[in-house]
């Protein structure tokens, strides 16, 4: 018998433009991601086959530390087990039902399948996802709620919120059926005619949706698709901000000590990053801040420097499980702007070396430079156990425990002794456990809390522990307005003999830069 070529041949020429035409149509909803593809997923989990079981795996569109799990249960509906999104589970060959996505039990996405022996089953998304960010006119990202709906039905799925992206909170990730949704403003009536807006979800995509509020009046003043397509993989998992601060005080006022008019001016400008860098299982965070201030009180000729700070803070943490890892940072504080000492009338002054040798007396001075700039120089090196007690988008706490290199670098530091007296003060270098304790909580929709911890026991050292205990209040009064007070107690002998307070008031207006 004998067939004829032709037909064949264009049978295997539309099955391969179908198949290539398939591939097509995923790589284009793999483009929305912020993730690989599913197979390079799973190739990046670097995980074997375990004999006897079947792999099931259900890959991520984003961080799977921000999707709803997925549960698993037998075709009788008994719950076996939970798990994340793009992680492999284990299960014994057999057929099994897999609920997932936001929502009640009856909203989720429901599918039947069947793990082979020795097999990994990969389920290829038909479900979408959709990240809803919430920005003011100026771009700054916000913390605030929202409703989602399904149309036309108005089924409700629950509240969401915006992200403070500048202090490191993460949108969350709504896993939902292909559709339309309805996107309104908290309080608001499902039907409004205000406030709201609606997104068609496709399926297996990602969608990132943007809704701009007025800063004002809460009120939403514009919607829609703003990021297209994929961000660049390089970067898609780091998170950059840096913030320009400013204030002025111009005071100009007699009293009862003097009939003229006297005045003053104090100027405090601070320039601050943070970096970030997180996926499922590594994190890197480096926080740095300028701070300077000056003033010009009474009988004053010149500005005279009455903040001075350079410090940046670098950590990063490799989880071993959900909340245990380990962590290696690096921190360093100094100074931009000499320290200088101030008469009003004319002094005789002694200088002492750290023996307490004299090393010079001057007489009749008005001003004596106590520190040069970079001096003193904190460093502090340490690596051990990160324990992740709590992470919600309203609290964050961690505890570190390890072991501590701390540097305390004086060059041509003189500390005072009394008025006249001034000794050299000596480098310190030492070594030795140390702990702290991190953490951030959202008391209100426009008060941040911060607290930072830390304790160090020098190794050798009989007299005392040193610990550096640092709280910050951010109260934002408007978009770019904001009242921070910072309170700080500092123990350290290498730095003063002397416990070393901190009180800031600031009424800061606030400028993105990026």
């Amino acid at each position: 018998m004998k067939f004829k070529k032709r037909p064949i041949i264009s049978i295997v020429y539309f099955l391969l433009f179908m198949n290539i035409s398939a591939q097509t149509t995923w790589e284009k909803k793999w483009q929305t991601w912020d993730t690989p593809p599913p197979k390079k997923q799973l190739d990046a989990e670097g995980r074997d086959d375990i004999k006897g079981l079947g792999r099931l795996f259900l890959p991520a569109m984003t961080s799977p530390e921000y999707e709803p799990v997925f549960l698993v249960s037998t075709m009788e509906d008994s719950l076996i087990k939970s798990s994340k999104m793009g992680n492999s589970l284990y299960l014994r060959p057999g057929k099994y039902r897999i609920a997932l996505g936001s929502g009640t039990l009856d909203q989720v996405i429901n599918k039947t399948v069947e793990v082979r022996l020795e097999d990994t089953s990969i389920i290829e998304p038909d479900w979408s996802c959709l990240v809803i960010r919430i920005i003011d006119e100026t771009r700054n990202s916000i913390r605030e709620a929202y409703e989602l709906y399904s149309i036309p039905d108005n089924e409700y799925y629950g509240v969401g919120y915006g992200a403070d992206e500048q202090l490191g909170e993460h949108l969350q990730t709504w896993i939902l059926k292909p559709g339309l949704y309805k996107i309104i403003k908290l309080g608001e009536h499902v039907n409004t005619y205000v406030n709201f807006s609606t997104v068609r979800l496709l399926p297996g995509e990602l969608t990132r949706f943007t809704i701009v509020m007025d800063s004002e009046t809460k009120n939403y003043i514009g919607a829609g698709i703003l990021e297209l397509g994929k961000k660049p993989s390089k970067i898609a998992n780091w998170t950059l901000f840096s913030t320009l601060y400013g204030s002025f005080t111009l005071n100009s006022s007699n009293d009862v000590t003097t009939k003229k008019q006297e005045s003053s001016m104090i100027f405090v400008a601070q320039f601050d990053y943070n970096i970030s860098y997180t996926t499922p299982r590594h994190y890197f965070s480096s926080r740095g801040l300028i701070e300077e201030g000056w003033n010009m009180q009474k009988k004053q000729v010149t500005f005279r420097s009455s903040l001075d700070r350079l410090q940046s803070k670098n950590i990063y943490i490799f989880s071993l499980i959900k909340s245990l890892g380990v962590y290696g940072r690096f921190w360093f504080e100094t100074n931009l702007v000499r320290k200088i000492a101030y008469y009003d009338s004319p002094q005789n002054i002694t200088m002492l070396d750290k023996n307490s040798n004299i090393i010079e007396e001057r007489n009749d001075i008005r001003q004596l430079v106590l520190s040069p700039v970079f001096s003193p120089m904190e460093n502090k090196e340490g690596i051990g156990i990160n324990l992740s007690l709590l992470k919600s988008v309203r609290m964050n706490l961690n505890i570190r425990a390890g072991w501590g290199w701390h540097q305390t670098i004086n060059r041509n530091l003189f500390t005072q002794l009394n008025d006249s007296t001034f000794k050299l003060k000596e480098s310190s270098y030492t070594r030795g456990p140390e702990a702290s304790l991190v953490g951030t909580a959202r008391i209100s929709r426009n008060m941040l809390l911060s607290c930072e911890l830390e304790i160090y026991y020098p190794e050798g050292a009989k007299e005392r522990l040193d610990y550096d205990f640092e709280n910050i209040i951010n109260l934002k009064l408007s978009k770019n307005v904001s009242l921070d007070y910072t309170v700080r107690f500092r123990n350290k002998k290498s730095l003063s003999d002397y416990l070393l307070t901190e009180h800031i008031v600031l009424l800061r207006y606030s400028f993105n830069l990026f």
